[in-house]
């Protein structure tokens, strides 16, 4: 089996429903909650979404988009149950990692007990640097990302982030 992972415009909108629907089930829709948004950022935001495919079959995805000039935010990320612990996740998150190189910051939320992925991304080197509470995910726990190392340092300094 051959899995490659790619820079995608769109995804296919039924296929990613019925994606995000098998591997995080039911939510509540993001349009739902559009009031919550800076749509006139979001409009001029870049966006980037990954999908990993066998053959054809999405099989994995990736997206996320810019915060503010200086952040990224990664909304989500799975890889179907059957072929996870191949990698997938790891590549397609090195992928984004690469692809946001020039923001200062990427940042990602995770339920609580997403163990599994907050420690892949904590040793990528991601940080823990906040905890709250979310409509879409519950309790949870907010890693970041420096790709500006003089902002890491600082964070180490002022919060006490380790080395």
């Amino acid at each position: 089996m051959s899995v490659r992972i790619e820079r995608v415009e769109r995804y296919d909108e039924a296929v990613y429903a019925e994606l995000m629907e098998r591997n995080l089930g039911p939510s509540v829709s993001t349009t739902a909650i559009r009031r919550m948004r800076c749509e006139s950022f979001e409009k001029r935001a870049e966006s980037i979404r990954l999908g990993a495919f066998d053959e054809e079959r999405l099989i994995g995805l990736s997206w996320g988009a810019a915060k503010s000039p200086s952040c990224f935010v990664m909304h989500v990320s799975l890889v179907e149950e059957e072929y996870r612990g191949q990698g997938i996740y790891t590549a397609m998150l090195d992928m984004m990692l690469s692809a946001t190189r020039d923001y200062d910051e990427v940042e990602s939320h995770h339920h609580m007990l997403n163990n599994e992925i907050m420690a892949i991304k904590l040793r990528r080197g991601f940080h823990i640097v906040g905890f709250d509470q979310s409509i879409l995910i519950g309790p949870r726990v907010t890693l970041r990302y420096f790709h500006n190392k003089a902002l890491l340092s600082l964070m180490r300094q002022r919060a006490g982030l380790p080395e």
